[in-house]
């Protein structure tokens, strides 16, 4: 009984610590910002929707990149609620860009297949000419 009321003091004391801090937690987390994140697959579709890898998506709004893993996933978190274009690129592909809208406390998802590029004849036979062109200019030049 003597050893309680030397304690006594001491234990009210680490209580009333253990309490503020229990509060100032609870206030903290209350108030901090739900953010949302946005999660998605980069699919290639000249070989059946087959993950495309390292490609880079761009979140337009806010500069944001990230590159697609070997499964073709990309992850951008801690986004505030609010509609965001995602632009999709690969080289040999065609950039896409698409809208989504951004939840807080979500994960919104987006299934995203990039198509190769098409060039033309003329297009190609064009480059083919310019270039053709500075390789004879390079050769008199030198």
């Amino acid at each position: 009984m003597v050893l309680w009321r030397i304690f006594e003091p001491e234990l009210k004391y680490n209580m009333k610590n253990i309490i503020y801090i229990a509060i100032f937690f609870i206030s903290a987390l209350s108030f901090a910002q739900e953010a949302g994140s946005i999660s998605g697959t980069l699919l290639d579709f000249e070989s059946n929707n087959a993950p495309l890898m390292f490609a880079k998506v761009l979140i337009k709004e806010t500069g944001t990149e990230a590159l697609s893993d070997e499964k073709g996933v990309f992850k951008f978190e801690n986004l505030n609620e609010g509609e965001y274009t995602l632009v999709s690129s690969f080289t040999g592909y065609d950039t896409k860009e698409i809208k989504i809208t951004v939840v807080s406390k979500q994960i919104t998802t987006a299934k995203i297949i990039l198509e190769a590029s098409t060039i033309s004849l003329e297009d190609l036979m064009s480059s083919l000419a310019s270039a053709d062109l500075k390789a004879s200019s390079n050769t008199i030049n030198n």
